[in-house]
C-alpha cells in the first residue's frame, strides 16, 4: 500500500512538473511540438488561455475594472470549453472535469503570475518582452475566432 501510495505521488508530481515546465514555453512553441486536433492538445490549450485571461484580469483590476471584468468571463467561458471536450472525450462526469480543469488553470496562471513578476523586474511591464504577450496574442486571436 505504502508503495502504490509512493508511485502515485511521484506521477502526481511529474505530471504538475511537465504542466508547470510547458508554461515557460509560449504557446507557439507548444503547439509546434503537439497535434492540436488531439483532445489533450485543444484541452491544454483552452486552460492556458483561461489562465492567461484570468492573469491579465488579475493587472488590470485596479485600473480598469470593466476591461477586468470581461477577461474573467472570457477566462471562464474559456475553462468550460475545456470542462466540455473533457467530458465528452474522456467520458468523466463534470464535476470531476470541472475540478481537474479549475486545479491545472490555477497552476497555470500561478506560473503566469510567477514569470509576471520576474518580467516586471526585467523591464518593467508584465507582458512586454516576454512570452506572456505571445501567449495572449494567440489567445486573443482563438477567441476571437469563436
Amino acid at each position: 500500500m505504502r508503495k502504490i501510495n509512493l508511485i502515485a505521488l511521484i506521477c502526481y508530481y511529474l505530471l504538475i512538473g511537465n504542466l508547470q515546465a510547458n508554461t515557460e514555453i509560449s504557446i507557439k512553441k507548444y503547439l509546434e511540438k503537439n497535434n492540436i486536433e488531439k483532445s489533450s492538445t485543444q484541452i491544454y490549450l483552452l486552460n492556458r488561455c483561461s489562465a492567461i485571461y484570468a492573469y491579465a484580469s488579475a493587472v488590470i483590476l485596479k485600473t480598469d475594472t470593466a476591461n477586468s471584468k470581461k477577461f474573467i468571463e472570457i477566462a471562464n467561458n474559456l475553462l468550460l470549453k475545456s470542462v466540455e471536450i473533457r467530458v465528452i472525450e474522456n467520458k468523466e462526469k463534470f464535476e470531476t472535469s470541472q475540478k481537474k480543469a479549475e486545479s491545472e488553470r490555477k497552476s497555470l496562471f500561478d506560473n503566469y503570475i510567477n514569470e509576471g513578476k520576474k518580467n516586471w523586474e526585467k523591464n518593467n511591464s508584465y507582458f512586454k518582452g516576454s512570452y506572456i504577450s505571445e501567449d495572449l496574442s494567440i489567445c486573443t486571436k482563438l477567441v476571437e475566432d469563436k
